[in-house]
């Protein structure tokens, strides 16, 4: 089998399909009166819940998730009426990721990182076999999500445009409402145009609950499941004709802009989500969890140090970023979220305090009166022992009464008076100090007066 990928739509939808889908996007409902479906998967199946996982959730709920859709998506002869149009991106945004950028290893017809087949992260941006192909235009650089009152929006940043021109592929993403890892809901638009449009623009449901087969984002073989078998939303076709929107961004032309309705996941405020660039012959919501579809035999690799299994076979043109959090601040233990960095240990600081005396009765003592604290006195302190060169931390001058304090980090270190007061002769010092975080060293200074 030639399993090398062509750009182009593949046959995978019934004729009956094809022709709905022309009349859609010149503005006309169909009217169907036989059993045969819109599209495949049906749309006819739609339920007005999606499932309690079955598993324990991780964060941020054990809420079962919301209702995503009210009712079967009808079809009439009546032309599709846009009552909302989506306006322009919110200048700040809810949520990043950002992934890869294969471009400069494009020449060498591989990725460099970005790809770990075994948990559902792809970097193939490639046509399949030769990988002589790169397409910038499914490589993605980096993603946000953003909202307002009625909308989400999401921005996905490609590294640049189809090799002949624009940007052709499906893009979109998937949403984990109830962080499971399993997919809820898959929005994906293709081959958007200048302005909002519903055209292309498809949303599916998983109602069965087997995207991810028996371990969500783990590799479990092929024939696990059905992936996305409802659709929710064909190019203005169902509960709300405006549920979602595509376009490439004013902006910027290597970006895609999506919007979608907040009703199409129920209003759901918290939740993980991921990106998705790939092109339309890819794309079927069938398939996913990919990595459940396909062995990584079949699937190939775009990593040349995989030997066994480089280059990419028969899932090629693709690519998709790790996941990131909407309502809730990521652990980094939400199955498919991107690496979490750890949060750094506070550092307690040590402090290294003293007295820098004259020792006026020579009893090796400190007796004040008659001794007392010389001010104005230089203490050093650097890093290691006195017996070893160290770098200076600190240089601070003693004050009225012959004090001195220095904040450090847990360590040893060598504290001198390099210059002792004129006229004067040490009676101790240097001296060694090792402090651990919290602790208090004391390093004091005993001199007297050389008598002439």
């Amino acid at each position: 089998m030639n399993w090398k990928m062509s750009r182009k739509a593949t046959a995978w939808l019934p004729a009956v399909v094809l022709v709905t889908a022309l009349l859609a996007c010149n503005g006309v409902k169909i009217s169907l009166t036989t059993a045969t479906a819109p599209v495949e998967p049906t749309a006819a199946s739609v339920q007005t819940e999606l499932p309690t996982t079955a598993g324990e959730p991780v964060v941020p709920t054990t809420e079962s998730m919301p209702t995503v859709a009210e009712s079967t998506p009808t079809y009439t002869s009546t032309p599709i009426v846009h009552v909302l149009v989506p306006g322009e991106l919110p200048g700040s945004f809810l949520s990043e990721v950002t992934d890869r950028d294969t471009s400069s290893m494009a020449s060498q017809h591989r990725a460099l990182g970005g790809e770990n087949f075994s948990v559902d992260l792809y970097e193939r941006p490639f046509n399949a076999n030769t990988m002589d192909t790169y397409f910038p235009d499914l490589d993605i650089l980096r993603a946000r999500v953003s909202h307002d009152s009625q909308w989400f929006f999401v921005d996905i940043k490609l590294a640049g445009q189809d090799p002949a021109g624009g940007l052709t592929g499906a893009y979109g993403l998937e949403i984990d409402l109830n962080v499971d890892g399993r997919g809820d809901v898959l929005l994906m638009a293709v081959n958007p145009g200048a302005i909002w449009q519903t055209d292309g623009v498809r949303a599916w449901q998983d109602g069965n609950h087997d995207v991810g087969a028996t371990h969500p984002i783990m590799s479990d073989g092929p024939g696990r499941g059905d992936g996305y078998e409802i659709l929710l939303f064909n190019n203005g076709v169902g509960v709300d004709a405006d549920g979602a929107w595509a376009r490439i961004s004013p902006a910027d032309p290597n970006s895609v802009q999506i919007a979608f309705k907040r009703s199409l996941i129920g209003d759901d405020g918290n939740f993980t989500w991921g990106a998705w660039a790939m092109s339309e012959s890819m794309l079927n919501p069938a398939w996913f969890d990919y990595n459940d579809h396909f062995t990584i035999a079949e699937a190939g690799s775009s990593l040349s140090e995989l030997t066994e299994f480089y280059p990419l076979k028969a899932f090629a043109v693709a690519d998709n970023t790790c996941r990131w959090a909407v309502g809730f601040t990521p652990t980094g233990i939400e199955p498919g979220v991107c690496p979490v960095p750890p949060t750094p240990t506070p550092v307690v600081p040590a402090k290294i305090v003293g007295l820098v005396w004259y020792d006026n009765n020579w009893n090796g003592k400190y007796d004040s009166p008659p001794d007392y604290g010389f001010p104005g006195t230089s203490v050093r302190v650097r890093t290691g022992t006195c017996a070893s060169p160290g770098g200076t931390v600190a240089t601070i001058s003693t004050n009225a009464w012959g004090n001195y304090t220095v904040t450090v980090p847990a360590g040893t270190y060598c504290v001198d008076v390099p210059a002792m007061p004129a006229a004067a002769n040490r009676g101790s010092g240097p001296v060694d100090i090792t402090v651990h975080a919290g602790d208090t060293g004391i390093a004091n200074f005993r001199f007297w007066y050389v008598i002439t």
